[in-house]
């Protein structure tokens, strides 16, 4: 009995770590694509019968997505929709082969738009499966594949809480199924590594150092993971110690995560240096956090001039936090918008007591008993582009092409 466990849990294990993940609808396609994986010698292939609802959660439990993934729909109503459930297990850099069993142009186009490696029909065969998906490990794909998006925190001045938006949003999108990386871009130990109950590793100076010569495994090792789906890049410099870093250092080290990361959160410190200038730039969407004062207001009108004046912008929205307890003297957000001239788009609230007991204990304040948390849900949501109550999606929607 014993070593019968021990087997099950060996192959359970062996399953969760395939390179390659096939979940077809039949067993005949089954049985083919399993004398397919013997044929190309794919060491770590995982083989069974079912749909996209099984593709999720079993990829969902793997700590790596397979680097190829194939999915039947033949029995899907509305693929192109049950797809983009999938996006909240699967790292951008998948290559998805969808199977099927209908003979559409339209729904090949489709399928190739939002980022499918390829469209196979049924019935399979061999010689189908070593064109699509055997040359596939080693080719392009047949549309540029789309990567994760950076997203850039800057604060108006010292204090408003950038960094607890950004850890508390990288919490929610984790839990929520997306592989996140929050890079914290203060060299001499920002706080994203407490708020996290973490110990930074130096891992942001030695990639920034070998900029020229990264490759993937180097900013894996670089990278100090809390749990399977969040990780954090940081650094802790030792007070008055400079670092030069490179022109273009930091986008290298951003084109290295972006194809195995949903989002990139850069914490970006306070203005002024060139780190956090490259980090603006390399920002895709922005977030200015200010409080409801008027040197916030003055200074979100001169970051959006300065953001405004670059060659590439980022998408840039205003968020209105209350890091302190509200006192007459604040700025009604009325006022505030008047103020900069433009719709704040959301307002976080004061929650002093569970926000000061979360960063204490190196947790996120919790979900169900927090304003903020749950105002941290409805900035999840916005960032696919739907209504702020609404649920994310995944190709169309979460990942965006890379910039032209």
């Amino acid at each position: 009995m014993n070593s019968l466990l021990k087997l099950a849990s060996a192959q359970r294990k062996s399953s969760l770590s395939a390179n390659f993940v096939a979940f077809v609808g039949d067993r005949n396609s089954e049985d083919l694509m399993q004398r397919f994986a013997q044929e190309q010698n794919i060491a770590h292939a995982y083989v069974q019968t079912g749909g996209i609802d099984e593709a999720i959660e079993h990829v969902s439990k793997m700590q790596r997505s397979p680097a190829q993934l194939v999915v039947d729909v033949s029995a899907v109503a509305m693929p192109l929709s049950e797809l983009a459930r999938l996006a909240a297990v699967c790292e951008p850099s998948v290559q998805v082969i969808v199977v099927g069993a209908a003979n559409d142009v339209g729904l090949f186009r489709n399928l190739l738009e939002i980022g499918v490696q390829d469209y196979l029909v049924k019935p399979l065969t061999i010689e189908l499966l070593r064109r699509a998906i055997g040359s596939g490990r080693d080719a392009q794909p047949l549309r540029q594949s789309r990567t994760g998006k950076a997203i850039g925190f800057a604060g108006t001045r010292g204090g408003v809480g950038v960094t607890t938006v950004a850890t508390h949003l990288a919490h929610h999108l984790a839990n929520a199924g997306r592989r996140i990386a929050l890079v914290d871009l203060n060299l001499h130990g920002g706080a994203a590594n407490s708020m996290l109950g973490l110990k930074s590793n130096n891992g942001l100076i030695d990639v920034l150092r070998d900029a020229d010569r990264l490759d993937q495994q180097f900013v894996e090792r670089s990278l100090v993971a809390r749990g399977n789906r969040l990780f954090v890049l940081s650094a802790e410099l030792p007070y008055g110690e400079p670092l030069r870093v490179p022109d273009g250092a930091l986008g290298e080290v951003l084109e290295r995560l972006k194809p195995h990361f949903h989002y990139i959160l850069l914490d970006i410190p306070g203005q002024g240096h060139a780190l956090a200038d490259a980090g603006i730039g390399e920002a895709q969407v922005l977030y200015l956090v200010a409080d409801p004062s008027i040197h916030s207001a003055r200074e979100v009108l001169r970051l959006t001039r300065h953001i405004d004046n670059r060659e590439k912008p980022p998408s840039t929205s205003v968020i209105l936090n209350s890091p302190n307890a509200a006192t007459s003297g604040r700025l009604k957000t009325g006022d505030f918008v008047g103020a900069i001239h433009r719709q704040v788009l959301l307002e976080l609230p004061f929650d002093g007591a569970a926000l000061a007991t979360a960063e204490n204990l190196g947790e996120p304040a919790p979900p169900g008993k927090s304003r903020y948390r749950d105002a941290i849900a409805a900035l999840a949501d916005s960032l696919s582009g739907r209504p702020l109550a609404a649920s994310s999606a995944w190709y169309a929607r979460l990942l965006s092409k890379r910039s032209t």
